[in-house]
């Protein structure tokens, strides 16, 4: 196919990949017709490959800013594994923009879900080269089906490569991806009940900061101790705080104020300052638990690095001026330390929970709200102020707390004196209420209707 176009220099020569001369030549038509509407809109007659123009996109964000060096390592990655794979021909050279149509991109979401249960991926499982001699080569810690947030974090790079291929006439058309409804239903986070499986976590944190009983290890160096020890203050000090990690490891000694009093309370809080360098993008004062409080003060005696403008949370490298430099992933080591607690006998000890749902660090965070709001002492428009979160997702994802919350405050009797004739009243009213609860426990009645006649008893009461 050899085309002319007005405005273009040259010809612009392609091959049609087609046999037969009647069908070349109909293709060839049509693609005459699409670059001349294609030059009048002042789009660009050059083809672009997806990956052509993932590259020149990348680049250009790495040199604007636009990211922090984790979100560009994501970004890389991402299209590494799964983008540069899916938008490609068979023969696995990458697909023309203009090939790839709403039907194809909307295709991808299938794909990615059972890319894990794929016979390529069935190798990555086994070995990764890039972990060449390490002790794990493989790559058997990726879910066999993404988590709705990592396909919603996927739907938005796309969005932003497709959109601005559009926006830089590579594209003739724009489509958004979009994850399907039933599969943005969020799940149920992997938590720590506030039983038995909260205090095997806290109780073991000791023997781990120590380096004795299970945790015992002669082969510790100073690092791995104090290694040990910061992620065992850096546990309690999420747990009693419930800010996000990427929050804390951006907290400086200045961003914090110990043993804040609060008034009609004996115990001390900390209030912290969580920087607007953070997932928000803006800065906001968390006060949290006295644990936090109390886990932050204990680590600040033994840790080297206490000036207002050093880290709270440090890695073991040092920058050129000899200060500490900020924290690394500290997931694995979680994960590794949840995994060596005896727990039932179970083989990953406090790993997974009892769905089977691996927890990781974030899970500090949602046992933080759970248990304030099983406490019933914080309103959910408090708790997602102070966590730096919307309503809604407090509502979304601890539902099944707030009713409970909410069945209390229902439910609650305020005691005041009444006349004979009220009291007689008052008898029935409670007896009627008792009746409810009765038939409600025993499945006879609905939550929505025991809640209207708890309403309604409160009420004349």
């Amino acid at each position: 196919m050899r085309l002319k176009i007005a405005g273009h220099k040259g010809y612009i020569t392609r091959s049609t990949k087609l046999t037969k001369y009647e069908d070349a030549y109909a293709f060839s038509h049509a693609e005459y017709l699409r670059l001349q509407q294609a030059a009048r809109m002042g789009h660009s007659l050059d083809e672009y490959t997806f990956e052509q123009h993932w590259n020149d996109w990348y680049e250009r964000n790495l040199r604007n800013g636009t990211w922090k060096d984790e979100r560009a390592r994501w970004h890389k990655m991402y299209f590494n594994r799964y983008f540069k794979d899916y938008f490609s021909n068979a023969d696995k050279s990458s697909k023309l923009l203009n090939d790839i149509t709403s039907q194809f991109a909307a295709g991808y979401w299938d794909w990615r879900k059972g890319y894990w249960q794929s016979e390529q991926a069935e190798k990555l499982r086994a070995y990764n080269p890039k972990r060449r001699g390490s002790k794990t080569r493989g790559t058997a810690n990726a879910k066999s089906t993404p988590a709705v947030k990592t396909l919603l974090m996927e739907q938005s790079a796309l969005n932003q490569i497709f959109y601005d291929a559009f926006e830089r006439g590579r594209m003739q058309q724009v489509f958004k991806m979009r994850v399907a409804e039933k599969d943005r239903t969020p799940n149920r986070r992997a938590g720590f009940d506030k039983g038995r499986e909260y205090l095997v976590l806290v109780r073991n944190l000791r023997s781990y900061r120590d380096c004795v009983g299970r945790f015992a290890s002669e082969g510790l160096n100073a690092w791995h101790k104090m290694h040990r020890a910061q992620l065992s203050y850096f546990i309690m000090f999420l747990l009693h705080s419930g800010l996000r990690v990427g929050e804390a490891r951006e907290m400086k000694w200045s961003d914090v104020k110990l043993d804040e009093i609060v008034d009609g309370k004996e115990e001390h809080i900390a209030e912290v300052r969580v920087s607007k360098a953070t997932k928000k993008g803006q800065a906001r004062f968390v006060q949290t638990q006295t644990g936090a409080n109390n886990a932050l003060k204990e680590w600040k005696k033994i840790s080297p690095h206490t000036k207002a403008n050093d880290w709270v949370w440090f890695g073991q490298k040092h920058d050129a001026d000899g200060n500490a430099t900020q924290i690394g992933d500290l997931n694995k080591s979680f994960q590794q330390y949840l995994r060596a607690i005896d727990f039932y006998g179970r083989q990953d000890g406090l790993l997974n929970d009892r769905d089977g749902d691996r927890r990781s660090l974030y899970s500090l965070r949602h046992t933080y709200a759970t248990l304030r709001l099983e406490k019933g002492d914080v309103s959910v428009y408090d708790l997602a102020l102070n966590m730096g979160c919307k309503v809604k997702q407090i509502e979304t994802h601890y539902s099944h707390v707030v009713s409970k919350q909410r069945r209390q405050q229902i439910t609650r009797t305020v005691l005041k004196k009444k006349s004979s004739a009220e009291n007689g009243a008052a008898m029935q009213d409670d007896a009627f209420l008792t009746e409810a609860m009765r038939r409600y426990k025993a499945g006879e009645l609905g939550e929505q209707a025991f809640f209207e006649i708890a309403k309604a008893s409160k009420a004349q009461s």
